[in-house]
């Protein structure tokens, strides 16, 4: 049975081995005649997302062009692949929403780069169906990540070494100059663009969705971003507790931070501030505001926030590409959640608790679902887009 496997994974590894190589070939070719010599995209200001996603696709097929003809992913390990091939379904989906808009001034996809993204496409799939089969028996064996070189011509390994290590180098110029341009353009602060806003109207008086928002018991309850939240008995100067978050990832990883209000008024509004010491977290730093608005069909409630990353470019990169998008529907499965369940639905905080129900919600929105008329709605901007309290609202700045 081990001699089986090894030979079906060793056939496996083979097939997925010459499709990625055949893919980076052929993506290589994509890049530097259509998009950098005939599409010139880098130069056209309508396509810097776009040229933003490509950005992004030069580092996780890095990953994938280094680990695939040296590493071997075992056991519980093999979730850094899932995760991987998850995040570069995400940005191809992200890339080619954004073609439809970039490319409308020049008349649209040409036809040889058109049908270049179907082979790709074909190829892709097929890459993913072996790499599929022939990791699929490696999870029952101990967690590890160890060097094992691909039973090919050690002049093909080489080849497709130098392409990862070249496509590094492109995601680390590239990223560079994004970083470069969005600091000479904004040279203070984050653009308003980015914050995260989620509303919802929930059919419940004011002083219970206080009482679910502001309680930690209760708050974990209905948020998905959370496992648990508890006062410390530390106070800062303004007399409010300090208090302990913590998010369970899985595979024994646990997420610490910390938070704390910088004011509150009772029913009507709550701004707070937030962070982590933890390298692990994408956040270092960020504020936002909580808001409360009695209304004749029950409580309006809101939310603008934004944060600081960490880890200099790559943390940028990897927050607009991948954490930002989650924790904004994050956050808008969560004011669902707590829509429903103040609406008298007891299992909605079950089901809201579920991750495997919220991944179908996430991919169901990337995919272009949209929120039912009267749930709630998620979005990244300013803030004033959408139903907005009467009162008005003004987020508390993140500190640079």
């Amino acid at each position: 049975m081990a001699l089986a496997t090894a030979l079906h994974r060793g056939v496996g590894m083979h097939v997925a081995f010459y499709l990625l190589l055949v893919i980076g070939l052929l993506g290589a070719f994509d890049v530097v005649y259509f998009h950098h010599w005939r599409g010139r995209l880098h130069e056209r200001a309508e396509c810097q997302r776009e040229v933003f996603w490509h950005t992004a696709r030069h580092l996780i097929y890095a990953l994938q062009l280094l680990w695939v003809p040296h590493v071997r992913f075992q056991g519980w390990a093999l979730g850094a692949l899932v995760v991987l091939y998850a995040v570069d379904v995400g940005v191809a989906f992200a890339d080619v929403w954004e073609e439809k808009d970039s490319r409308a001034p020049q008349g649209g996809l040409p036809r040889g780069e058109y049908f270049a993204h179907v082979v790709l496409s074909v190829l892709v799939g097929l890459y993913l169906m072996a790499t599929f089969q022939a990791v699929w028996g490696d999870r029952l064996l101990p967690t590890g990540v160890r060097w094992e070189p691909a039973d090919v011509p050690v002049a093909l390994r080489a080849l497709m070494t130098v392409m990862g290590v070249t496509a590094l180098i492109t995601f680390t110029r590239d990223a560079a100059r994004w970083w470069a341009m969005r600091k000479a353009a904004v040279p203070t602060r984050r653009p308003a663009l980015q914050r995260i806003v989620a509303e919802v109207l929930i059919p419940a008086p004011v002083e219970v969705v206080w009482e679910r928002t502001q309680e930690p018991a209760l708050h974990v309850a209905w948020d998905v971003r959370f496992t648990s939240i508890r006062y410390l008995p530390e106070q800062d100067a303004r007399g409010f507790h300090w208090m302990d978050y913590r998010t369970h990832l899985g595979f024994g990883l646990e997420i610490v931070g910390w938070g704390r209000y910088l004011a509150n008024t009772p029913n009507v509004r709550s701004t707070f501030e937030f962070g982590s010491e933890d390298w692990r977290s994408p956040i270092l730093r960020g504020r936002g505001v909580w808001l409360y608005e009695r209304r004749p069909e029950g409580t309006f409630f809101k939310t603008v926030f934004d944060y600081q990353t960490r880890h200099g470019v790559l943390g940028e990169v990897l927050d607009v590409v991948l954490f930002r998008p989650i924790m904004r529907l994050g956050t808008e499965w969560g004011f669902e959640t707590l829509r429903r369940w103040c609406a008298g639905d007891e299992q909605a905080t079950k089901r809201g608790r579920s991750r495997w129900r919220f991944a179908l919600f996430v991919l169901a929105r990337t995919l272009g679902r949209q929120p039912a008329p009267d749930a709630a709605r998620s979005w990244l901007g300013g803030g004033t887009r959408g139903t907005a309290p009467a009162s008005g609202a003004r987020l508390v700045e993140v500190s640079p």
